[in-house]
């Protein structure tokens, strides 16, 4: 079996020190505005001291994993045990560019993995708010040495509106102008609209998106983990150096960025990889939603985001059930925890 690698970027967004270089950053002339507040807010940064259900379900549920890369600016929880031999702890400044850093931003981290002297071709990139719930085989992520990716072409109705949509821009943007996209896309069909994979309302979309538009044909990816090749990073480097630099020049979000949605994006208009539909894989929650802690408890999906608060009135007694719940999913101490 072809390795496969896990890799976590974590802050901690309550280490003072941290917040006082943050602050440094935010108020110089250096840094570039984002016509999106909430794309830098200090939700963003914040830790909810879940971490180490993260770990305890990897250890659980995905135990075939080659190794674990803690990505951080140097910050380490106090109960993570570094003597693992699956877990790796990585700083900024042993991969990315000293030129980057000090970097407050997920794209630049994410961008620049492929520097990872040791990290395996195939990888998957988690974000410290997604958490697996249910065992998952190594096929999950790959298949025949491919990303399994949420198969989605289309245009979304919030396009234009947010930070989000403005990276998915210039996400397809940088695609049209490096790969054959209509070409490639209409040469792999067959993958877009997979009525197994995808349903029949996925498909015919897919089939109709492209049909009718040919311009930003790739849309999101969602919320969960996401499969890489390592090589398609590097190719993205070797192709597009000018957008990969301005966005890792910048040390916080900016309108011109773009970001890992890019590497799927780039996988599936080039056919390496199988499709999927996000509902097969995990959803994504807020806070405040009154479900939640329940569907932790019936590992209602493979994977859960805990995304933003939403409108939760009493944050620290959100976390503590959701903490709760976790308890009684994973009680137990993974060999990552001293």
């Amino acid at each position: 079996m072809e390795k496969i690698d896990f890799v976590l970027p974590w802050v901690d967004g309550n280490d003072k020190a941290w917040i006082a270089l943050k602050r440094k950053y935010e108020n110089s002339t250096a840094a570039m505005p984002c016509s999106d507040p909430a794309a830098n807010a200090d939700c963003r940064y914040r830790d909810y001291g879940l971490l180490k259900y993260w770990f305890r379900a990897v250890e659980r549920f995905a135990p075939w994993v080659n190794r674990v890369y803690f990505v951080t600016c140097g910050q380490k929880p106090a109960w993570l045990d570094e003597s693992n031999p699956k877990l790796r702890l990585v700083s900024h400044n042993e991969y990315i560019p000293a030129k980057y850093l000090p970097t407050f931003q997920s794209n630049t981290i994410e961008l620049n993995l492929h520097r990872i002297a040791d990290l395996s071709e195939r990888f998957v990139l988690f974000n410290d708010d997604v958490f697996l719930l249910r065992p998952v085989k190594p096929e999950y992520f790959f298949k025949n040495g491919h990303p399994v990716i949420c198969c989605y072409l289309g245009i979304p109705r919030w396009l234009g509106f947010s930070y989000t949509s403005r990276v998915m821009i210039n996400n397809s943007w940088t695609l049209k102008s490096s790969l054959s996209v209509e070409r490639l896309v209409w040469k792999n069909i067959w993958k877009f609209t997979d009525l197994h994979a995808l349903g029949f309302v996925r498909a015919v979309k897919n089939l109709l998106s492209f049909a009718v538009n040919r311009i930003l044909i790739v849309g999101s990816f969602g919320h969960l983990a996401h499969p890489h090749l390592k090589s398609t990073l590097e190719t993205i480097w070797r192709i597009q150096p000018r957008i990969m630099e301005r966005t890792s020049q910048s040390r916080f979000r900016t309108d011109d960025c773009v970001n890992q949605w890019l590497i799927s994006a780039w996988d599936m208009v080039s056919g390496r990889f199988y499709p999927d539909h996000e509902k097969h894989r995990g959803r994504l929650v807020t806070f405040d939603e009154d479900n939640i802690c329940d569907l932790i408890r019936k590992q209602s999906y493979s994977e859960l985001c805990l995304g933003e608060q939403g409108n939760c009135q009493n944050l620290e007694l959100c976390v503590k059930k959701i903490a709760a719940a976790f308890d009684e999913l994973l009680p137990e101490k993974s060999s990552f925890e001293k």
